[in-house]
Parts: structure tokens; C-alpha cells; sequence
């Protein structure tokens, strides 16, 4: 027996929150990465969500676990995938937990965690709330988030900017993988 969730406020699998009228998704979305949260309305109806359980395309680049309910965050890649620091880049799709973006948009770098603090890169886009590691990462946060003693893999994408920690040792594979990820950016910038 299917079941439906009540209707309300869900993630939709694209990092917006939208509404679910009882047994489909409508136009109405909030995308909670704004400065300024707002009701936006999609100029045409989303695609319904099935009410199965089961592994479906998320129509970003991967395939999601989809309860019955809501979106989980367990997902499935073509098996082509690169994978560096929780950063996945799968295609033309750049993945970060539940984060993606074409990849056509993004920009990578490697990143000493004293040449952060002391450039102060990441204050504006924490400001923003558009600074993310394994979760958004605040001003309050900021100083918790960085240590001057480690590297990081960048990438800034869509106007968000992605911080994942390299492993000790990991230095010269994050180096590559910087640019490699630009090197497909540029690829697909122009398709």
C-alpha cells in the first residue's frame, strides 16, 4: 500500500524547500540559501514525485532514495564518478552532500587554511550564508570551521562557495583535483 505525506513544507531534492499539496508537488518553492528568504512560484509545474519507494533521478545529475515521503540523502552516482574530500563530480554535475550544480559554473582551488584566515576569503560568503562544509558555515562558525594548519579544496559554484578539508599527506591529489575540476568546467562551460 502507497502512502502520501501530509501536505507541507519539503525538501524537493534540489535544495529548496517546497510545497506538497497532499499528492504532488506545486509552483510554490523557498529557497532557504537566500539572503532574503521568499516565495518564489516556477513558471511551470515541477514534475510529480512518485509515491513508491525506490531509487529515482533527482534531475541533478545522480539518482536519489526517495522513502515514499521525502527525498533522503542517500544517493547514487553513474559509477563514473571522481571523488575527492566529499566533493563528487559525476558528468556535467558537481556534487557536495546534498548540494549540486553544473559543473559548467564552478571554479576550484587549493587552499592553505593560514592564507584563509589571513585573507579573510570566506567572511563575506559566510555572511551571505552561502559558505558550506559538511553544513552551512556561519561568521559565528567560521573560526570553528578553519584551521590554520590544514589545506582545503574550494570551489565556488552558482554563487555558493564549497570547504572541504584535506587529508594529511593529500596535499598534491587535491592539488590535481582542483584542476581537473576546472579543466571540465571549462569544458562544459561551452556546450
Amino acid at each position: 500500500m502507497a502512502t502520501t505525506a501530509e501536505a507541507g513544507w519539503y525538501d524537493d531534492g534540489t535544495g529548496k524547500q517546497r510545497w506538497w499539496d497532499g499528492s504532488r508537488w506545486t509552483e510554490h518553492y523557498v529557497d532557504l540559501g537566500e539572503r532574503d528568504v521568499e516565495l518564489h512560484v516556477d513558471p511551470t509545474p515541477p514534475v510529480s514525485v512518485p509515491i513508491s519507494p525506490g531509487w529515482y533521478d533527482d534531475r541533478r545529475g545522480r539518482q536519489r532514495w526517495w522513502d515514499g515521503n521525502v527525498w533522503t540523502s542517500a544517493s547514487k552516482f553513474s559509477g563514473e564518478e571522481q571523488t575527492f574530500a566529499g566533493i563528487v563530480v559525476d558528468g556535467r554535475w558537481i556534487h557536495f552532500g546534498a548540494m549540486s550544480e553544473p559543473i559548467a559554473n564552478a571554479r576550484a582551488s587549493f587552499e592553505s587554511g593560514a592564507a584563509l584566515i589571513k585573507r579573510g576569503r570566506l567572511s563575506s560568503p559566510a555572511v551571505a550564508r552561502t559558505l558550506f562544509g559538511p553544513s552551512p558555515i556561519t561568521p559565528r562558525l567560521l573560526k570553528q570551521a578553519l584551521d590554520a594548519q590544514s589545506t582545503y579544496l574550494l570551489v565556488e559554484v552558482s554563487g555558493q562557495v564549497w570547504l572541504a578539508m584535506v587529508a594529511s599527506g593529500r596535499d598534491a591529489e587535491a592539488q590535481q583535483f582542483a584542476t581537473w575540476i576546472n579543466n571540465v568546467a571549462e569544458h562544459y562551460r561551452y556546450r
